[in-house]
């Protein structure tokens, strides 16, 4: 049963991506972008409960975007990089004995929805910045040979946050972006299932197995954008 959810919920993400791509194709778009950068990586779930800043991972972005009119767009978004956990610095006595920890490497494909606050880009603009929100659907996958579980390497991924772009030019843009993923899976940390215990055999709750991980993506990238020109409607005689 597991495994034809997994298949299923795979299929319909592919699917939709590819409509994503073909949507924005065929709307009358006022520009595309291309662009790419670093990002970082963090990580929540049972070895570390709240977001710790201290806690990034290094890793690149590549995006490409329609922006439409009225202030939204769609972008497909790739990136990838490293994650980790551990218990470090223990949340309780529990997590001290546990002594767990995990760094593995991730790559996600998303489509999002996007909607710029200002206009920044026009020669009416007033500013050459705006603060923008993002959020869509996508998946990721993780490369980890030794699990704990028998859990699907692909995993689908709800990412929603926003940021902040700003205009180098008619043609370059700086984007700044923070957003979170949610998971619908506790082992992002390969911890998770009550049964599991460390090899001391002792009985602790080895991870909270009702209550998912997430992670988090932070990037700075810079963009081009190809601006479309409407042709000129003929004129009646």
């Amino acid at each position: 049963m597991l495994n034809f959810f997994f298949k299923s919920y795979k299929t319909n993400i592919g699917l939709f991506l590819i409509s994503f791509i073909l949507f924005s194709n065929t709307i009358n778009a006022q520009s595309k972008e291309f662009g790419g950068g670093i990002a970082s990586f963090n990580y929540t779930g049972d070895l570390i409960r709240t977001y710790n800043i201290t806690n990034q991972s290094v890793g690149v972005n590549l995006f490409y975007s329609r922006n439409f009119k009225e202030g939204f767009g769609a972008k497909l978004n790739f990136g990838a990089g490293r994650i980790k956990g551990s218990d470090q610095n223990p949340i309780d006595p529990q997590a001290q004995v546990r002594n767990a920890a995990f760094q593995d490497f991730i790559t996600e494909i998303s489509g999002v929805a996007t909607y710029d606050f200002l206009d920044f880009r026009t020669e009416r603009a007033l500013v050459k910045f705006t603060p923008y929100l993002a959020a869509g659907v996508g998946f990721f996958l993780i490369n980890r040979a030794d699990k704990n579980a028998d859990y699907s390497d692909i995993q689908l991924m709800i990412p929603f946050g926003g940021g902040i772009k700003y205009s180098l030019g008619p043609l370059w843009t700086l984007n700044f972006e923070f957003s979170a993923r949610k998971l619908f899976y506790d082992y992002l940390d390969n911890i998770s299932v009550e049964q599991i215990t460390d090899k001391r055999n002792s009985d602790f709750q080895f991870g909270n197995w009702n209550d998912n991980d997430w992670y988090y993506f932070a990037g700075l990238s810079i963009s081009y954008t190809f601006w479309g020109i409407n042709c000129p409607v003929p004129l009646k005689k």
